[in-house]
């Protein structure tokens, strides 16, 4: 009898190891409701705690989405780099501001060792903030600053210096000409005000002559066509577009292409997508986009974290470079001066 009840025992405990030894790999968007599950349960918390009897810290990962190229590639840039020296426990919030404040709790609960935050919301986010301070756990902020409450750096690409870039390949395109020029934006982005205000105050220094005959707002690729499109009926002569994003960009272009003026307008977008790099390679109107390097941005996250654990202290913003991508190659900001 004993020996049977010892067999019925090492039974038991074979299968439960067998189910709180599984874990499903975050991945691209299409695992969100697997990663938002991982960022939060009892499973998770005794898995963290084995792994980090191994030697192995846990970092909590936040990203606004996963729907954009830009971000898989942060994700990307966030994995490679943490190699097997870290766990990263991935959360989708997929653009809603509740689902992150609630990922960041369930990080704090489980007592993660960082946090890697891109905030949906500047303000939204200081809740959050806010609980990750009283549980003395270090925030690493990434692309999207805060816009109060206590975290460790920023980490971005240099937003007005994008603009900067844009404005400069502007004034050679256009040299000794006055374009008139579309600003294509999102007023409710901090990332896009930074990216406007730089090309305007730059353009306003350098090509005095170069008119902005209109700045308009919207957040979709769709709904930048639909602007688009409305600017092109009521302004029959504009020279360029510069989108603080690759879906203004793209929706510029669409709009641009269907209303047969591809041939008069050029487009220079932000962020360098596949796509856009499709489109600049073909020589027509997209000419050219701001290129940052976010899997450099993730890359430099998990080198924070690292720098924070060992105890350092870190500069309040940390910037990674940004340049101009052309069919011809990549522009920096010493070959536009």
């Amino acid at each position: 009898m004993k020996k049977m009840m010892a067999m019925v025992v090492t039974a038991a405990m074979l299968a439960m190891t067998a189910v709180t030894g599984c874990s499903t790999p975050a991945g691209n968007g299409a695992d969100t409701a697997s990663t938002q599950k991982e960022s939060g349960g009892t499973q998770q918390e005794s898995q963290k705690t084995a792994d980090k009897g191994e030697g192995q810290k846990v970092i909590g990962v936040s990203l606004m989405t996963l729907q954009y190229e830009f971000f898989q590639d942060m994700k990307a840039g966030i994995e490679a780099a943490a190699g097997d020296d870290y766990k990263i426990v991935f959360n989708d919030p997929a653009l809603d501001l509740q689902t992150q404040i609630d990922a960041v709790e369930n990080f704090c609960a489980q007592n993660v060792d960082a946090i890697i935050l891109n905030a949906v919301d500047a303000a939204g986010i200081v809740t959050a903030l806010e609980t990750a301070e009283e549980k003395g756990i270090p925030v690493i902020t990434v692309d999207m600053k805060p816009s109060a409450g206590t975290y460790v750096t920023y980490i971005g690409s240099d937003n007005f210096l994008g603009g900067e870039l844009a404005a400069r390949w502007t004034a050679n395109k256009f040299k000794g000409e006055s374009p008139n020029i579309v600003l294509l934006t999102n007023p409710l982005s901090s990332a896009a005000v930074e990216r406007i205000d730089g090309f305007k105050e730059t353009i306003a220094e350098i090509m005095p002559d170069a008119k902005i005959i209109a700045e308009q707002g919207a957040d979709t690729r769709e709904a930048f066509m639909s602007t688009m499109e409305d600017l092109l009926t009521a302004n029959p002569e504009i020279d360029l577009v510069f989108a603080y994003s690759a879906q203004g960009g793209l929706g510029a272009y669409d709009a641009i292409q269907a209303a047969g003026r591809d041939g008069a307008i050029s487009i220079i977008g932000f962020d360098a997508s596949e796509e856009e790099q499709t489109a600049i390679a073909e020589k027509g109107c997209y000419q050219g986009s701001i290129i940052q390097f976010p899997d450099k941005l993730g890359q430099t996250c998990v080198e924070s974290v690292t720098r924070v654990l060992n105890g350092e202290t870190l500069d309040k913003e940390i910037g990674v470079e940004v340049g101009v991508y052309t069919a011809d190659g990549i522009l920096y900001l010493k070959d536009l001066q």
